[in-house]
């Protein structure tokens, strides 16, 4: 384990002295000890103090996990070669490295929304805080402010303790806020606030707590429609719109599915205790006539099964769900039943080879190993109907 991990799982230590002397307190703090009390004290004040403790064992325990969360993941699924998809990714790297300005990830459910923010996160001077993700809507509004700006004992019914909260966690580091376009519109002006001052207050409290946060969001929604009729503030958007990322579909990176496929069944094959599988030469034409309205998620998921049903052993067409048959672009036209409709083969060749390298994105390499010849053989076809291609 690293140095953060070590220090994450150490047990804090408590000086308990008879002699409240300042050098002696000081002497102790720098020995490592987490904090003193002298004799004779009153039982409330060590269980405050055995409270504020734990309390900080577990927060460090807990941005050391996200620390490591942040390392193992973010490049894993960053996988492609399409031009939308590259592009893309050099918007990331700088804007990753321009300083702590907000940043906005639009794209589709299932595109990989928070993989780029985590690479925003990793290839900035933040790498080494913690990263820090709140889904705006997962919680009730209510909860949703407790746990980003924290609170105080005695704020609400069930407030026993003060709680620090994912703003004070995020310091120094990179906050995510997932689907900001469901932030309830009450929360969104404090939301503002904390972007433009990096300063805020605890549910119930009165002090102001300062923190050095660099804040991510991201929307499949469009934020732009929204402050037109109200549902999202305008200040709030241009504010979070600074540095904006927009994430292609998948359906627009036909060039990587064949890539992501094949990482996926890479990545599943050893947690589910089996080899990797093959595909069978029917599959590819498949998965690349699909639209994938899910995206990567629908792709994964999709691979994950197949991969399960097939055993480690060769992905047939029939361990593909429903949808990807019924919803395929066809590749061949129903064969004419008039003589003389009949078309000469090397047209019908031609037009079939045209259409495995258009979903192929004119990889002809691709587009060979689909149609079980040679990439010498596809350019040879290929040179025979349009003189001039080798």
């Amino acid at each position: 384990m690293d140095e953060a991990g070590d220090a994450a799982t150490a047990p804090l230590f408590v000086v308990m002295t008879a002699y409240p002397e300042v050098r002696t307190a000081v002497a102790s703090l720098k020995a490592g000890a987490y904090d003193y009390i002298n004799k004779p004290f009153d039982l409330e004040d060590l269980r405050e103090l055995i409270r504020r403790a734990v309390e900080t064992h577990l927060l460090r325990r807990e941005v050391a996990w996200r620390r490591a969360q942040s390392k193992s993941a973010g490049a894993d699924q960053l996988r492609g070669a399409t031009a939308a998809f590259l592009d893309m990714l050099e918007t990331t790297y700088k804007v990753a490295a321009a300083g702590k300005i907000p940043v906005l990830i639009r794209g589709e459910s299932g595109v990989g929304k928070e993989k780029i923010a985590h690479t925003v996160h990793q290839r900035s001077t933040r790498a080494a805080g913690p990263w820090v993700t709140l889904n705006c809507a997962s919680l009730p509004e209510g909860l949703l402010e407790s746990e980003l700006f924290g609170h105080e004992r005695g704020a609400f019914t069930d407030a026993k303790h003060s709680k620090r909260g994912l703003l004070e966690l995020a310091d120094g580091g990179t906050l995510f806020l997932d689907e900001i376009g469901d932030l309830a519109p009450s929360l969104q002006p404090k939301l503002l606030r904390v972007l433009e001052t990096q300063n805020f207050r605890r549910l119930g409290g009165q002090n102001e707590i300062s923190v050095d946060v660099r804040f991510v969001a991201a929307t499949h929604r469009d934020l732009r429609a929204m402050t037109q009729d109200g549902s999202f503030r305008e200040d709030l958007y241009f504010r979070l719109n600074v540095a904006a990322i927009d994430i292609p579909p998948l359906r627009e990176r036909q060039q990587d599915i064949l890539t992501l496929a094949r990482h996926f069944l890479e990545k599943v094959a050893p947690e589910i205790g089996i080899d990797v599988p093959r595909m069978a030469r029917a599959v590819p034409p498949l998965l690349l006539a699909y639209r994938w309205p899910g995206n990567i998620r629908e792709l994964r998921n999709v691979m994950e099964r197949a991969a399960i049903l097939s055993g480690g052993g060769i992905i047939e067409v029939r361990h593909l769900p429903q949808e990807l048959h019924e919803e395929a672009l066809p590749v061949t036209t129903a064969w004419p039943t008039d003589p003389a409709a009949i078309r000469p083969l090397g047209e019908v060749e031609a037009e079939y080879i045209g259409h495995v390298l258009y979903l192929c994105g004119g990889n002809k390499t691709q587009a060979a190993s689909l149609l079980g010849m040679t990439r010498a053989t596809l350019r040879s076809k290929l040179a025979d109907q349009i003189p001039g291609d080798r």
